[in-house]
């Protein structure tokens, strides 16, 4: 510690030390503010998903356990603010700092594990978008994506408690009354280089999930501020992106002599990540919930298309935008043509009629809403295609 600034006539050889100041209690306020966001959309998440749509899918799964790791995280980052983290070294004592330091490594792969399935939600959930059959360039950039994830995070984690042998001597190195057999660790700088990369490619990863929907919505026959709705519910992940790129940055404080005070930032950015990630994953799959609240759909509209879907009947898997979509799209048409002739009924574009039943906004079944002659295959192909990119 520097003590060029001791004043006239004090001891320049005695340190000076820095403000006692303690950021524990804005880790706290900050992490358990981010975590009951998340378990609140996660919830909304499966109540729409179990009860409302009555259908369930591998992104559910993910984003469980996403959650069950970042909670875990946010538990072990309190216990490390108990003992000391967020202030400086100067005002823990040896054997809080050791606790506090341990604590701080024990969270890490929780967060990274965390932020990882999050992703992986998000990935899955944009393959079942895709549906079957279409796009398989996508689906294989996604699918690549997902095996990158796993194994990059995989990696970091093994690394990272791999560095010191015994592996407690990653924190036990910094107890001043240790009597016993020191242990060894690698050249901090080959760690730190794939701590980097590995932010690195959190960032990049975020980024391509969160514009990803753009490529994706962007052939669908909507309105456009529907559209436009949509990319930016799917696109919350670009905050997810800031977020590990101020945490990439930050990592550069872990090879400070005063970590509990000068790494608070770096816990508040991969605690941020890590929620974030989880409530971009959610939030597009409320989308049952916001239409009923709307009064645009019914439960029991939701809970029939599912029971549909689950029967088979030969049609393709369809998701919990895809009723309403088509519906407004099929009313969209009905109501142009309405305009334009006067008449509901008249022809459209192409020369088809609309016959059959009369769409709703209580989710009937797109796939027979249109049969007329010989054109009668090509107008329920594109609807079938449109309802399968726009469900989410």
């Amino acid at each position: 510690m520097s003590n060029l600034c001791a004043a006239p006539g004090t001891n320049r050889s005695a340190p000076i030390l820095p403000p006692n100041t303690n950021a524990g209690p804005a880790i706290n306020a900050v992490n358990w503010t981010e975590a009951s966001l998340g378990i609140l959309v996660l919830f909304a998440r499966l109540y729409t998903r179990i009860f409302i749509v009555r259908k369930l899918g591998w992104d559910d799964l993910c984003i469980v356990l996403a959650v069950i790791l970042s909670v875990i995280m946010s538990a072990l980052v309190t216990v490390e603010v108990s003992y000391g983290f967020g202030r400086h070294v100067a005002y823990v004592s040896p054997s809080s700092l050791i606790h506090a330091l341990k604590y701080f490594w024990l969270s890490s792969p929780f967060a990274i594990l965390g932020a990882m399935f999050g992703k992986i939600a998000i990935a899955l959930l944009l393959l079942r978008i895709l549906g079957k059959g279409r796009h398989k360039v996508y689906k294989a950039i996604l699918w690549t994506l997902i095996v990158l994830l796993l194994a990059v995070h995989i990696v970091v984690n093994v690394m990272t408690f791999s560095q010191c042998r015994p592996t407690w001597w990653l924190w036990e190195q910094f107890n001043p009354a240790w009597r016993g057999e020191r242990g060894t660790c690698w050249n901090p700088k080959y760690h730190k280089n794939y701590w980097y990369f590995q932010g690195a490619f959190a960032a990049f990863s975020d980024l391509v999930l969160a514009l990803f929907p753009i490529l994706i919505f962007r052939e669908l026959h909507m309105d456009l501020k529907l559209k436009i709705a949509l990319c930016t519910v799917m696109s919350l992940g670009l905050v997810a992106t800031a977020a590990a790129i101020v945490k990439t940055v930050q990592l550069k404080n872990l090879a400070t002599p005063d970590l509990t005070y000068n790494a608070v930032s770096l816990i508040y950015w991969y605690v941020s990540e890590s929620w974030i990630v989880v409530i971009a994953a959610c939030i597009p799959t409320l989308a049952p919930l916001y239409f009923i609240a709307k009064g645009e759909r019914s439960a029991r509209s939701y809970a029939a298309a599912g029971s549909k879907t689950r029967s088979g009947g030969g049609r393709s898997r369809r998701s919990i935008w895809s009723s309403w979509l088509a519906s407004r799209k099929m009313a969209s048409e009905a109501d142009r043509s309405a305009a334009q002739t006067g008449v509901r009924g008249e022809k459209m574009e192409g020369g088809s009629t609309p016959a059959g039943p009369k769409t709703s906004g209580e989710g009937s079944d797109v796939h027979s809403e249109t049969q007329e002659g010989s054109s009668q295959e090509g107008i329920v192909k594109t609807t079938r295609v449109d309802v399968e990119k726009g469900g989410i």
